[in-house]
């Protein structure tokens, strides 16, 4: 009887460990990915900055001759729905739906911080990409973006041919970022997580109280191509959306 009971001890902490660290495991997997990349690629794993009482986390950042290339991993399977101006996007598995905050807006977040933190070396062109797992079958609406599966992760690298970044600026922009990353300091990584958490917070309560919340507008009811939705009262000049 003991070793089928250890069995399942095993297998149940396997289950839990990975529902745990799907997202850690998933950049894992597109690290090794990148790895593959020609030489005159240089891979920045896992980096955190901190700002004011503000924290900024990505994924990967890739600086080559091309572009500087900004990844954010999102670790999910099935199918995954979203456009470009959606807050959220849904993630279904087995007619089991869930949300998830729409991952092109957090890597132009990261994006606005790498220009604001590169500001003075001159033009440096971004290049932001979102990978998902091979399992996730990406049903999204997106022309102005890049968003892939782990396996086509490396072809969209290489459609960049043109040498626009000089040897001398990208050394530049490799010590600055790197120089300027937290992600070593003790409690960095868990005050991140905490002011991730407030924000998430603060969204979920400004939208439950129909209040935009990346202007502070009110949000009112529209009907789209797709359906009904909710949007900001100050569009055109905010864009925020939401399913309903």
């Amino acid at each position: 009887m003991f070793l089928p009971a250890l069995i399942v001890i095993l297998a149940f902490s396997a289950m839990r460990y990975l529902r745990f660290n799907k997202g850690k495991i998933a950049e894992k997997m597109v690290y090794h990915k990148l790895m593959q990349l020609p030489e005159e690629y240089h891979v920045i794993d896992d980096v955190l900055f901190m700002s004011n009482g503000r924290s900024t986390q990505i994924d990967h950042i890739v600086v080559s001759p091309y572009a500087v290339f900004v990844i954010e991993t999102k670790g999910y399977k099935g199918w995954i729905l979203g456009g470009e101006k959606s807050e959220y996007w849904t993630q279904i598995i087995y007619k089991r739906k869930s949300t998830f905050y729409n991952p092109i807006h957090q890597n132009d977040g990261h994006i606005r911080f790498l220009k604001f933190l590169l500001k003075d070396l001159g033009y440096i062109p971004f290049v932001p990409i979102v990978v998902f797992n091979n399992e996730a079958d990406l049903k999204v609406n997106v022309n102005n973006h890049i968003v892939v599966n782990r396996y086509y992760l490396k072809d969209a690298f290489l459609q960049y041919k043109e040498t626009v970044i000089s040897q001398e600026l990208k050394t530049k922009i490799i010590s600055r970022i790197e120089a300027s990353s937290r992600t070593q300091e003790k409690g960095a990584m868990r005050e991140h997580k905490y002011n991730a958490k407030s924000k998430r917070y603060d969204t979920r309560n400004k939208i439950q109280h129909g209040i935009c919340p990346r202007c502070g507008g009110m949000l009112v009811e529209r009907r789209g191509k797709y359906g009904r939705f909710y949007g900001c009262s100050n569009h055109p000049k905010c864009t925020f959306t939401l399913n309903k």
